[in-house]
């Protein structure tokens, strides 16, 4: 480890001891610092991703949008006033249940796609919610990472916020921080301080025939193919229902002929390594990328993770089908050893099967018939069950912080447990509230309200109501013949009388 990037950290621990993030106006004019510094010097910063990355110019100005995005939106989390009486609340005498506080420290390592929006993201968050920052950019881009480091030091506190370009080899850090992981190894085991990107795993689309065939090629060919192909959220696998593949692959074919934000070269790389594959067929190909029908569900063209523009495709029979399929496909997956859920899924369908669907195909998120912009832009989004996938800024001040509430007052349970202890020593409840504790007893003990649900309903199960129903069948012909024998037995014995 470099010894610049020691200093830097000695920095940032003793920052952390003395405590100046705490302050909401120190966080509120860092982020004022770091936004009015980017937007000076936003043309070079521009120009420096179309060449580290290789995207179009309306790519790279639409990261930078999204980058400063995050920037504002949570500068505007910060409410000095509110932040202000919240800090009063206990000299109030009233419960603070919301406090967060800082980790203290945050680490994070960013990866090579996405560059700018990589940093920006968890620095601004980190930033927000009372923490000392250090960032190591990636050193194989060439241009950018300076940009950054230049920015960032002029605007931000040294002693808080420092970027490196090595490696951090201090193990204790690894311990007493919070680690931003955008590029983890292989099968890492999940830790509890690592918010890793799942950025190896797989993101499937579904294309019912009741879907609209033409938007959702559109959807999946601009995703599929913005960006080179390398966001972590473009769809890895197409599953089409056999009774609209044909229509889909003419729309995607005309689609991606039209498509001319990437380059050549691209398109020829992935074509070498799909075309390989036995039971794959070029459907359409262009500078843009290629479209690939794959007949076979045992392809590894399916089980993998891809980061080039090409829209993968194969068909299914039903709904059933395709939920057994993609629930199976996740058990044999090459991208993650550990891959229990999507990344993400598309579902192309009417809202009804859409519900169907999504309910029953296990994924992190799901977008019906639509995929958002800014979603594929920017790093995977970490492990995170605690909270939704936030789609436009990926990282929340609410990862880089932790509960820390402050109660100044009993509550009403509390305070009748104290007196069924304590008695009128306890001070606790008045006395038309004061239960004894064997009354307190007796009062937990009351059955639970009712569902509503009838009785007689809840006691039949699946297969007794399947058993009743085809008892009902096979009694009905019975019954009916019987009825008319007796009817018309009285009617012939009323005559007969009579």
């Amino acid at each position: 480890m470099a010894s610049a990037t020691k200093a830097a950290l000695a920095r940032l621990r003793a920052a952390k001891i003395d405590g100046r993030t705490e302050n909401v106006r120190y966080r509120q004019s860092q982020l004022q610092y770091l936004h009015r510094e980017l937007i000076a010097i936003q043309d070079e910063l521009r120009a420096a991703i179309r060449k580290d990355t290789s995207v179009s110019e309306a790519e790279a100005d639409v990261e930078f949008a999204a980058g400063m995005t995050c920037v504002k939106d949570t500068y505007e989390t910060l409410d000095f006033d509110k932040s202000l009486s919240d800090e009063y609340s206990v000299a109030r005498g009233q419960d603070f249940t919301q406090r967060r506080r800082g980790v203290g420290l945050v680490y994070v390592k960013t990866g090579i796609d996405f560059p700018f929006f990589s940093v920006l993201a968890p620095l601004a968050a980190a930033i927000a919610a009372e923490n000392c920052v250090l960032v190591q950019v990636n050193a194989d881009l060439r241009y950018l990472p300076g940009l950054l480091k230049q920015a960032i030091g002029k605007a931000l506190d040294p002693d808080a916020v420092a970027v490196i370009d090595d490696d951090v080899s201090d193990e204790t850090l690894f311990t007493e921080a919070v680690i931003v992981d955008q590029r983890p190894e292989p099968h890492a085991p999940l830790r509890v301080n690592v918010l890793a990107s799942r950025g190896k795993s797989r993101v499937v689309a579904v294309v019912d025939r009741s879907a609209d065939v033409e938007a959702a090629a559109r959807s999946l060919v601009r995703a599929r193919l913005a960006y080179n192909g390398r966001s972590s959220y473009a769809p890895d696998l197409i599953v089409v229902n056999e009774f609209v593949k044909k229509p889909f692959l003419e729309a995607t074919a005309r689609l991606i002929n039209a498509y001319s934000d990437a380059g050549p070269s691209r398109r020829a790389t992935a074509s070498k390594q799909i075309e390989a594959d036995p039971s794959s067929k070029v459907e359409a190909s262009g500078d843009a990328g290629l479209v690939v029908d794959v007949s076979s569900r045992s392809s590894p063209l399916l089980q993998s993770k891809i980061s080039e523009p090409a829209l993968l495709v194969t068909a299914t029979t039903s709904l059933e089908d395709a939920i057994d399929y993609l629930t199976a496909s996740l058990s044999k997956s090459q991208s993650s050893e550990s891959e229990t859920t999507y990344l993400a899924s598309y579902i192309f369908a009417n809202p009804p099967t859409a519900k169907y669907l999504s309910q029953f195909i296990p994924s992190s998120a799901s977008f019906i018939n639509h995929i958002p912009s800014d979603l594929l832009i920017g790093p995977a989004a970490p492990y995170f069950p605690q909270q939704p996938l936030d789609v436009t800024r990926r990282y929340t001040p609410e990862m880089f912080s932790m509960c820390s509430p402050e109660i100044a007052q009993t509550s009403p349970p509390a305070a009748k447990a104290a007196f069924a202890l304590f008695g009128e020593s306890s001070g606790q409840v008045q006395p038309k509230e004061a239960l004894s504790a064997k009354q307190l007893a007796e009062l937990a003990a009351q059955p639970l309200k009712p569902t509503g649900q009838p009785l007689q309903h809840a006691k039949i199960g699946f297969f007794e109501q399947g058993i009743l129903i085809g008892l009902g069948t096979a009694a009905t012909p019975i019954l009916l013949t019987l009825g008319t024998g007796l009817y018309f037995g009285v009617r012939a014995l009323w005559s007969r009388f009579h």
